[in-house]
């Protein structure tokens, strides 16, 4: 195929509409906005019954995570920078949820000890 073919072409070709089954297009799930793109696929792995909050905890809004005290420096000069705030939706540090068992089941056996021959 030469490439005026492919930059004047507007129209799905004929043979490539009997070649697709049941080919749909999505008008609003285009290139500029590929967050909505993954929430459809995300919603079509979960169809017809696993729906529950179809915007998510934080909508299709950026989210940044901070593992380091570099990464949070980083963070906050963009933010500086650019002139944006930010909401905080989780502590600090991270943490182990209050219901995790701290003591191991498992009893002590003490040293272990090499047999000797």
């Amino acid at each position: 195929m030469k490439i005026n073919e492919v930059i004047t072409e507007s129209k799905l070709r004929t043979s490539s509409k009997y070649a697709l089954p049941d080919a749909e297009v999505f008008d609003d799930l285009d290139n500029g906005h590929p967050y909505h793109m993954y929430r459809f696929g995300v919603a079509l792995a979960g169809s017809p019954d696993n729906f529950g909050d179809s915007n998510g905890p934080t909508r299709s809004n950026l989210v940044t995570i901070g593992y380091s005290d570099a990464d949070r420096e980083i963070i906050d000069a963009a933010k500086r920078h650019l002139g944006r705030k930010s909401t905080r939706i989780s502590k600090k540090k991270s943490q182990e949820m209050p219901d995790v068992n701290h003591q191991s089941p498992v009893q002590p056996q003490g040293p272990v000890r090499r047999k000797s021959k």
